[in-house]
């Protein structure tokens, strides 16, 4: 078993946090299966070539930890780290500053986004992880000799990535433009409930008054799933939500026609009061239709020209022409005549001149 410092009282994380400094690695073992939010099952770290395990299950004071994340004079590697900050978000109520996310700068220095950290390992140091622990149940005490080789190893090797990376990204040139982009992941931010609803399939059919209780009935449910812990589909699914939001007057008779016995009970009374509420507040601007055939062949045009800048550079193709990027682009320019925040800074100065003409040339 990986030598390893297990952390599994308030006490003893405070001391360990006072090591904490400069640069550290981080990851996460969490479950999610019947729950809204995240369950944290374990917490890894690495500094000074030393591995904390932190039990989740037996701490309660979190501030030395807290403190640490949040620290900008402190460096955190992380691998892929979308769901590992929700995780700290929703359990430490921490926003970690001067991120390092291995995934997204060897991106800048390759052609490939999405690698594994066991891949990226295997690729850059030539070291083979244990078997990812897929099933694992995190939860359970006391950790198997299996489940904490995976824990240890999962952390052991960031620091020799964030140096190895960080030094390429320096000899190309590419620092600024990957820190540009870990300011942004830093500063983004969930879904807020009052704007799910851009987001549901076919909302884009609704009018100003439909819209609004499509508006009202997605927020009031995502409120319900957080506050009970539920995944979205054990309150109400999307395609309930906008089926009664298509209806001028959302009676009880009608929820307990779509909805299970039980969850018309539990809900039905709600639901007809933010339909209510909702219809009363029309929404006045609408929603994005799906894109016209003219559009996803400039779509395609963009895609192409930022390819080839990508494979020019050595870079991973998504970081220039990720298609929702691409998409949210013509929009905005549409709209604005302008290319949005995402193709200026160092994306501009690459493909931002590109872009803005055939942009221009299909307004005109």
């Amino acid at each position: 078993m990986p030598k390893h410092q297990w952390i599994d009282s308030n006490a003893r994380l405070a001391d360990a946090a006072g090591r904490w400094r400069g640069i550290i690695g981080l990851d996460t073992e969490f479950q999610r299966t019947d729950t809204f939010h995240p369950i944290a099952g374990l917490y890894q770290l690495v500094a000074d070539a030393e591995i904390w395990l932190i039990d989740p299950l037996a701490i309660d004071d979190w501030r030395p930890l807290t403190q640490a994340l949040e620290d900008p004079a402190t460096v955190k590697i992380m691998h892929s780290c979308s769901e590992d900050l929700e995780l700290i978000a929703h359990h430490l109520g921490a926003r970690p500053a001067n991120l390092f996310d291995t995934q997204i700068a060897y991106a800048f220095v390759s052609e490939h986004l999405s690698i594994s950290y066991a891949n990226l390992v295997k690729a850059l140091l030539g070291l083979l992880l244990p078997k990812q622990q897929v099933r694992s149940n995190w939860l359970r005490r006391p950790l198997s000799d299996a489940q904490v080789s995976y824990a240890c190893a999962d952390v052991a090797s960031l620091p020799a990535l964030h140096q190895l990376l960080s030094d390429e990204l320096q000899a190309k040139g590419r620092w600024h433009w990957f820190r540009e982009d870990m300011a942004l992941r830093e500063a983004a931010r969930g879904i807020e409930p009052e704007r799910y609803y851009l987001g549901v399939k076919g909302a884009w059919r609704l009018n100003g008054t439909q819209l609004g209780a499509l508006k009202a009935l997605c927020a009031w449910r995502e409120r319900r799933a957080m506050s009970e812990d539920k995944p979205r589909n054990r309150v109400v699914w999307d395609e309930h939500l906008l089926k009664f939001a298509r209806h001028a007057d959302l009676a009880p008779a009608l929820v307990e026609e779509h909805l299970p016995r039980r969850l018309a009970q539990r809900y039905g009374d709600a639901l007809v009061a933010a339909h209510r509420k909702g219809r009363a507040a029309p929404v006045a601007a609408t929603v994005p239709r799906p894109l016209s055939g003219s559009q996803n062949a400039l779509i395609k045009q963009l895609r192409a020209v930022g390819g080839e800048r990508a494979a020019s550079l050595g870079l991973a193709p998504e970081l220039l022409s990720r298609r929702r990027d691409l998409e949210a682009c013509l929009r905005h320019h549409a709209s604005t005549g302008e290319l949005p925040a995402t193709y200026r800074g160092w994306r501009g100065a690459l493909v931002g001149s590109d872009f803005a003409a055939l942009l221009n040339a299909q307004a005109s």
